[in-house]
């Protein structure tokens, strides 16, 4: 693997112990216990950004001073011994698509009037209240519609395993500064496997929660889109989503609440579960040699654990039949974006915009409906297993550049990309279940690859108990990316 020194000597993160790079949750312990401050912890990952974005190039924002004042007002309540809120302290990065108060939102586009924005979104604010002292934005493609993380605004994000190679996307920038260390946590989004993908790719835990499990204005792609964060253990993962869990219901719909903190169900092993593998997407699709071994060594662990493991089909799906449906749909997913200049949308997203122009109304809920009812109908692979097992990430992660290959004769060619990239995560958004990976197996490859677990209706602390367990028998927090001086 490529290794570059950007910085010879440069400082763990501030909490690092001997089980690895700190936790948010073990930061937040420590800040609240008076052991260590607020403020040395911010400027020692920012001392990180400062030495390791301009290889990695993950950050687009940078507001420290807002931060440095946010960090001492954190300290100065732990001095006054106030109550804390659950991640007093901990700096975090947000992702740019999602509004932050008094900051700029661009959408990694060059096409929006770039708005200081005048309120958080829904889930920023819960996670602003839950303590995290935001500290800069994370890049992503333009308007999130890729999984990697290249625009013509920011350029292109790179994996810190390998610098040659995509940190995966949508949330690409959010998880290559975690995994490089320059935030303990990272805030990020999942339309089709955002969250998942870079986590599978840079060696994260990332979770797409249930529909309607985390506050938001809209439901954005019908529901298919929704928000959680980028992490190095489960734990934190878990401690977000109680947060999340707790925060007001917005939107027109909202998941029934789940009665057990899913701290809790990270902290204890789950009963002995029957668990579906399954190494084939929905729909034809080639897997990778390497995502098929990792899954198999996963279902070892599985079964070594004690739980009943046992190969499950999915209900396929009509690759042309979903194309076609899911086209209509996710040409939709920039039309929440305020655009000033439409000359300056890349070419891939001008061409889903005129495809959503051309698309009237019956069209467009003829397809949502379609989806709806088939959905109905795959629900039941999950009566026969609590979880199902999957690659999460068929294919290796790309080089850069490689997606846009071909676009100037076909402008569709990156979404079909897209589409056999996120073949074994999209499945859960059209379904709406929960879904983590985690990177419980050794890198086999060039880079990490995940495995996935997809649980039933609403069972987001069934899948939350099983990777929580996972990381006790087989950990990873100890890996750090071998394609920087870290």
């Amino acid at each position: 693997m490529t290794r570059t020194d950007p910085s010879p000597g440069l400082a763990p993160p501030a909490g690092t112990g001997p089980d690895g790079w700190p936790s948010a949750t073990e930061l937040a312990a420590r800040i609240a216990a008076g052991e260590i401050g607020a403020r040395e912890i911010l400027e020692s990952h920012l001392a990180r950004v400062d030495a390791l974005d301009p290889a990695l190039n993950a950050i687009c924002h940078l507001s420290r001073e807002e931060a440095r004042e946010a960090a001492d007002a954190a300290d100065a309540a732990v001095a006054r011994g106030e109550p804390l809120p659950p991640f007093h302290g901990v700096p975090m990065a947000i992702k740019d698509l999602h509004p932050v108060r008094g900051w700029p939102l661009c959408g990694a586009s060059n096409a929006v009037a770039h708005d200081v924005m005048p309120q958080d979104a829904p889930a920023v604010r819960a996670l602003r209240e839950a303590g995290f002292v935001f500290a800069g934005a994370t890049t992503s493609p333009e308007f999130g519609t890729l999984s990697i993380t290249e625009s013509h605004r920011h350029g292109v994000t790179r994996n810190p395993w390998d610098l040659r190679l995509s940190p995966g996307g949508s949330s690409g920038g959010a998880a290559a500064a975690v995994a490089a260390g320059m935030f303990p946590i990272a805030h990020g989004s999942d339309g089709a496997g955002s969250i998942r993908e870079p986590a599978s790719y840079c060696g994260l835990v990332g979770m797409k929660p249930s529909r309607g499990r985390v506050p938001t204005a809209a439901h954005w792609l019908e529901g298919w889109t929704t928000e959680g964060v980028l992490t190095r253990t489960v734990m934190d993962t878990a401690a977000v989503l109680d947060v999340f869990a707790a925060a007001p219901p917005t939107g027109w719909y909202g998941a029934p609440p789940d009665h057990t903190p899913y701290r809790q169900r990270a902290e204890r092993d789950p009963a002995r579960l029957r668990i579906g593998v399954n190494i084939q997407p929905a729909f034809p699709a080639e897997v990778d040699p390497v995502a098929a071994a990792t899954v198999r060594r996963a279902a070892d662990m599985l079964a070594d654990l004690g739980h009943e493991v046992v190969e499950q089909d999915v209900p396929g799906l009509d690759a042309d039949w979903f194309k076609a449906r899911f086209d209509i749909l996710y040409a939709t997913g920039s039309a929440d974006s305020e655009i000033a200049d439409e000359e300056a949308v890349e070419p891939l997203n001008r061409t889903l915009r005129e495809a959503a122009r051309r698309t009237d109304s019956l069209t467009y809920v003829t397809a949502v409906l379609d989806l709806q009812l088939r959905s109905a109908e795959m629900y039941t692979a999950w009566d026969a297993v609590d979880v199902l097992l999957t690659p999460t990430n068929p294919v290796l992660a790309s080089y850069e550049g490689a997606l846009w290959e071909g676009q100037e004769e076909d402008p569709w060619l990156p979404m079909r990309r897209v589409e056999e990239t996120a073949s074994l995560t999209v499945l859960s958004n059209m379904l709406g279940l929960p879904a983590i990976s985690v990177p419980v197996v050794e890198p086999l490859g060039r880079s990490p690859l995940g495995v996935q677990l997809i649980g039933g209706r609403w069972r987001d602390g069934t899948v939350i108990s099983l990777a929580a367990q996972l990381e006790r028998a087989h950990p990873w927090r100890h890996r750090v990316p071998t394609g920087l001086a870290l």
